[in-house]
């Protein structure tokens, strides 16, 4: 999908179109009819590159049978992280029969997107990455704490959670996506030995178990420390967050991977003016000037509150960019 030299906008939309739809997150996180109606009416307010389905980081371990606080309009989270030792691991093993429950509404979407959505437009995916499922099974701290302390269950822990990624990865693969960012937040947390041991290994090893189908890496938060482990995992592209200074991170990325983002979601897309998100937007592109390998998005995914007259404005700053009338 990154082969040709045209510029790309790609911000990372979903929840701002349950508002097109008056619908709430939980239906579309629920019912693929009603979340892919959301996105077909984002795609076609705002034409971007590539589309996804709503970010949510529960649905892996959801599907296993963890208990999920789930609100209405809120993002939901793992309420009960009861993976602790071998035995309650082998019990939510025995829980684990394939892509189902709420894999497969998104599934379902990404099938939907496939054959609705042009064929121009990119059709990603999103899967928890294996150390952040890891997290999620048994909390992150513990899991912090596992990778020194227990080494050889943070090591089973991995090899079931990469079992569940890959298996939901190919059944994603198989309806149509193009490609599939990796969400792995929870691998910020580790100091770049940790993250090769745990974090950039289970990642190669996934690549393999997809065919060495187009992975995406996303990990949230400030991660210069670990950019050079991410560049060793075999990603397509590096998804990074705000923090990150993107004209002098530039340098330590290879022409053959993209850097997408980074324009701040909560201070500029969701609390910014229209006026202020072109300010905004305008300033970047202009910073990335001659860096190719560039493709403009957002820091993470949209809150469900982003204004919509701000997407606009970021869309119509990226579209003079795609046009070269900017950067």
């Amino acid at each position: 999908m990154f082969e040709n030299e045209r510029r790309m906008i790609v911000p990372l939309l979903g929840a701002p179109g349950a508002k097109l739809t008056s619908t709430t997150l939980k239906q579309n996180l629920s019912d693929a009819e009603i979340q892919f109606q959301s996105l077909y009416k984002l795609y076609e307010r705002f034409k971007p590159d590539a589309m996804l389905p709503f970010m949510d980081l529960t649905v892996e371990a959801d599907t296993l049978g963890l208990e999920i606080n789930f609100p209405e309009d809120d993002n939901p989270a793992v309420k009960s992280h009861s993976v602790k030792d071998f035995e309650s691991l082998e019990e939510i093993k025995k829980s684990w029969n394939g892509v189902e429950s709420r894999m497969q509404v998104f599934v379902d979407v990404v099938a939907k997107m496939s054959k609705e959505l042009p064929s121009e437009v990119a059709k990603l995916a999103y899967v928890i990455g294996p150390f952040t499922l890891v997290g999620e099974l048994m909390g992150v701290e513990y899991a912090s704490i596992a990778t020194i302390e227990n080494p050889e269950f943070i090591k089973e822990l991995l090899d079931f959670s990469i079992e569940v990624i890959s298996e939901y990865s190919n059944a994603l693969f198989n309806a149509g996506a193009d490609a599939l960012v990796v969400l792995e937040p929870t691998s910020m947390l580790l100091s770049p030995r940790s993250y090769k041991k745990n974090s950039l290994e289970a990642f190669k090893t996934l690549s393999n178990k997809v065919g060495n189908k187009p992975l995406i890496l996303h990990i949230c938060g400030n991660t210069t420390h670990l950019i050079k482990g991410m560049c060793e995992t075999g990603t397509v592209g590096l998804s990074l967050d705000t923090p990150m200074d993107f004209p002098q991170i530039s340098k330590q990325i290879p022409n053959n991977i993209q850097l997408i983002g980074n324009i701040d979601p909560i201070e500029v897309m969701l609390n910014g003016t229209p006026e202020q998100v072109e300010k905004e937007t305008r300033k970047f592109v202009n910073k990335m000037k001659g860096i190719d390998n560039f493709i403009l998005s957002t820091g993470c995914d949209l809150p469900l509150g982003t204004p919509l007259e701000n997407i606009d404005a970021f869309m119509k700053v990226g579209k003079e960019w795609k046009e070269g009338l900017i950067g």
